[in-house]
């Protein structure tokens, strides 16, 4: 008889998640703010898209199919006749019908506590609609301690974005569309000017008390719209120099509305709406100036080594704070100084998986402290979970040649930068002389043909780059082949004859150009991560056409002050994101603090002209371009705005870009489950977050 009821139950719940899982695609899709498949390809990034859909094909069967057939809940990994692990696919998300009922299941951990009075039923710790995470390679099993390194407690921070990635919403696997989680639906109305969103009803922060939409008004009003916590309210959230508007429609129903469209604000909350719900009202007012006097709440900050109560009141909420309640999957239990810092899982986190366990499948993870080269031994030697951070691809052929030994795998996922290196010449120099050569797109030109880089593909990434400038990706619909490779080509010959004819024939006995006042021209790039060999070329090659060059190294506190007080001659740093530069225009436009070629431009950009310098006509028209491309609601009136700004940047080179599409490499243990053999890896998607980690799982067989 029982054997009956879980029959006709298994049969009622595929049904209905086939019907579900319908309904949740036409969704998705036409909510998705970008899509993979529509974008611009060369022949080769087609070949591979081919590729990669035939064998994704092949394991993401179709929703009539059966979940079962998609996920087989297993005691073992999936393996070919020859033992080899099979290709792992991507992640999908489910909604929990109704008609399933409140029975779930629980990890062992868990189980004890609920035994012994301490937690409450698992049915009770989740929501009325738990969001359900459908794993791409097994459900389970539960248990196991994931280990990660870090270079220091500072660079643990990642934790708050990357590893607890539980906004509204979020970007799907592959960078692809906007997925739903917190949210469950949403609509945009009035041109991209009203968003209202429907949050999970009976989610519950991680000390059980419920999470609605009062915590995301204290967010609203006392967080962003209080000067003394948020100085300056940062541009995502404004229009036409307003704050956007917030309402509370019910518990689990909020509202933003914006004077004028805002088509990518969507966009930006996958990206970041994580912040939006990291404030438990009920804890964090404790700490605030509205709800407690600014006497009591001065004691406490002194009594912790601040001077204002709305540093406490940041700190309180920070990662570091093992008593803040949270969405995440994993909790802060032994923060730093602690060796390693650990964290375990949330008792109250709000996914499950299609049999109905209450995710994470991991029960603890932990942080760990080395340099880095330290961190890339202990990667050798199979000492981490699963880490991309800090693992250098010069040591690309050791992590190969160390799998078997090191029992692990080596993952190349899709890297959605722009590329490795990106040059960046100071157009505020303090110096007029200085200021007035980088400023002449000619110079910049020169520069770009005297680098071989071809050269510096095979000297630092093995052949495996492709040369190219600081432009979208192949697989973006950004992607602008002309701007790709526009003064690529190494013509040292060519370098020389465009700076002697801007009036640089000058040279002295060892035959480096000449400044007006006698003094050779010398650039000085700086850095915080030092390529030795790609960095030692690229001094060579401008020394060789006669312009002086040297590379420094420093601490990355120095680099950016020295970069905010525009003391720099030019700055190496990593290309911004490639897949969807409207969210990281950094380089493109002169756009934050980050923009490294342009800071003084970016202040005046970001303050409405009120500080910083006047950018010339040229970039002043990108600024103009790009907030036409902010109010276009629809994604292709942005990418054809957003093209524009490239074809600006293809003629003025405003950065030089060196070597790009260059993979991301994670190390992954051969006892990790669910963690996908292809994803797209970037800042902006908040990797690993978007491939679901809260799913990955360890197999027990081995020890991690």
């Amino acid at each position: 008889m029982i054997e009956t009821l879980l029959a006709s139950s298994r049969v009622k719940f595929l049904a209905s998640m086939a019907g579900v899982f319908i309904v949740f695609g036409v969704l998705v899709e036409t909510l998705g703010s970008l899509t993979w498949y529509l974008s611009p390809r060369d022949p080769a990034a087609i070949e591979e898209a081919s590729r990669l859909q035939g064998v994704l094909g092949s394991l993401v069967k179709t929703p009539e199919a059966g979940v079962q057939a998609v996920v087989p809940s297993i005691e073992k990994p999936a393996v070919a006749a020859g033992g080899e692990i099979l290709l792992v696919g991507l992640h999908r998300l489910l909604e929990w019908p109704a008609s399933m009922g409140r029975s779930f299941q629980e990890p062992p951990m868990l189980a004890e506590r609920v035994a012994h009075g301490d937690l409450p039923p698992v049915a009770e710790r989740l929501p009325q609609d738990p969001l359900v995470v459908v794993p791409p390679e097994q459900m389970g099993p539960y248990g196991g301690t994931w280990t990660r390194m870090a270079t220091g407690p500072k660079d643990i921070n990642v934790l708050e974005s990357r590893f607890s990635y539980e906004g509204l919403v979020r970007w799907g696997p592959m960078g692809e569309r906007i997925l739903p989680n917190l949210a469950k639906r949403w609509t945009v109305e009035d041109s991209a000017k009203v968003f209202t969103f429907w949050l999970r009803k009976g989610v519950r922060w991680s000390d059980g008390h419920p999470f609605t939409a009062e915590d995301i008004a204290f967010w609203y009003h006392d967080h962003l719209n209080n000067s003394e916590v948020t100085p300056v309210i940062p541009r995502e959230f404004k229009r036409d120099g307003q704050v956007m508007g917030f309402e509370q429609l019910d518990d689990y129903t909020i509202r933003f509305t914006f004077t004028s469209s805002n088509g990518l604000f969507l966009q930006q909350l996958a990206s970041r709406s994580y912040e939006l719900v990291r404030h438990a009202k009920h804890y964090m007012k404790q700490f605030h100036a509205r709800y407690r006097s600014v006497e009591e709440l001065t004691v406490l900050a002194n009594a912790r080594g601040f001077d204002l109560w709305s540093k406490l009141f940041e700190d309180m909420w920070r990662w570091r704070n093992p008593d803040a309640p949270r969405l995440w999957p994993w909790l802060v239990k032994d923060p730093p100084p602690a060796r390693p810092a650990r964290l375990e899982r949330n008792p109250y986190y709000w996914k499950i998986d299609p049999e109905g366990r209450q995710l994470p499948y991991i029960d603890e993870m932990t942080f760990d402290i080395f340099d880095p080269e330290t961190i890339n031994f202990k990667a050798i030697n199979g000492e981490m979970g699963m880490q991309s951070r800090h693992l250098q691809f010069k040591n690309y052929p050791l992590f190969m040649e160390g799998r078997q030994k090191g029992d692990y795998r080596v993952l190349k996922w899709h890297n959605a930068t722009m590329g490795q290196n990106v040059i960046s010449l100071n157009q505020n120099h303090s110096d007029p002389y200085m200021k007035s050569l980088i400023q002449d797109r000619r110079f910049r030109i020169a520069l770009s043909h005297a680098i071989d880089r071809d050269e510096l593909n095979e000297a630092d990434f093995f052949g495996i780059g492709t040369p190219r400038q600081a432009a979208p990706n192949p697989s973006s619909p950004y992607y602008d082949p002309d701007f790709e490779r526009a003064y690529i080509e190494y013509d040292p010959m060519l370098a020389s004859r465009m700076l002697d004819d801007m009036g640089l024939a000058d040279k002295d006995a060892s035959g480096l150009r000449l400044r007006p006042d006698g003094d050779p021209i010398s650039i000085r790039l700086e850095t915080t991560s030092l390529n030795n060999r790609v960095l030692e070329l690229i001094s060579r090659y401008w020394t060789a056409v006669g312009v002086r060059t040297e590379i420094k190294e420093e601490a990355r506190q120095l680099f950016y002050e020295r970069k905010r007080g525009t003391l720099h001659d030019g700055g190496i740093w990593g290309g911004a994101n490639g897949q969807v530069p409207v969210l990281d225009p950094r380089f493109h436009i002169p756009y934050s603090d980050e923009s490294i070629q342009a800071v003084d431009y970016a202040r005046w950009y970001r303050t409405d002209g009120l500080r910083g310098e006047t950018p010339p006509p040229a970039i002043r028209e990108t600024i103009d371009l790009f907030n036409r491309v902010e109010k276009a609601p629809e994604l292709s009136e942005q990418i054809r705005l957003y093209r524009e700004i490239l074809d600006l940047n293809r003629k003025h080179l405003w950065v030089i870009g060196t070597v790009g599409m260059i993979p991301d490499v994670f190390l992954v243990r051969n006892n990790f489950r669910n963690v996908p053999d292809v994803a797209m890896s970037g800042w902006v998607f908040r990797t690993p977050g978007n491939t679901a980690i809260e799913c990955y799982a360890i197999y027990p067989s081995r020890v991690n």
